[in-house]
C-alpha cells in the first residue's frame, strides 16, 4: 500500500541552514553561553539554559558558516520552547537581502 501524505508548503521569508556553533548571548550586562541550530538571513535558533523572555533584546556573537571571523548582532527574542529560542535579527531589509544570499551560496 501506498501512502499519500500531504506536505505544507514552507512559508517562511529565509532559508534556513543547518547549524552546529557556539554563541555568545549579550543581554544588558550578562553574557550567556549558548548553541546555534539553524541559521537564516532573518534570525536564528539557538538553545540555552537561561531564561530569555519573548520579547528581550540581545546580542549575539558567533561564526558564520564559510566564514573566519566572528561576528555580533542585534536581535530579538521572538518565541520560546523550553529552552530553545527563535531570535529575529535586527537588520534593514536589504541587509537581510544580502545576507540571504550569502546563505545560498
Amino acid at each position: 500500500m501506498i501512502l499519500k501524505r500531504a506536505f505544507k508548503t514552507d512559508r517562511r521569508r529565509w532559508r534556513r541552514q543547518w547549524l552546529n556553533t557556539s554563541v555568545r548571548v549579550f543581554k544588558e550586562s550578562t553574557q550567556l553561553d549558548a548553541l546555534g541550530v539553524t541559521l537564516s538571513a532573518g534570525g536564528m535558533s539557538l538553545f540555552t539554559l537561561s531564561n530569555l523572555p519573548v520579547g528581550t533584546q540581545v546580542e549575539l556573537q558567533f561564526l558564520p558558516p564559510r566564514s573566519q571571523e566572528p561576528v555580533r548582532i542585534a536581535g530579538t527574542v521572538r518565541s520560546r520552547a523550553l529552552y530553545l529560542y527563535g531570535i529575529e535579527f535586527l537588520l534593514e531589509f536589504d541587509r537581510r537581502q544580502g545576507a540571504a544570499a550569502h546563505l545560498d551560496a
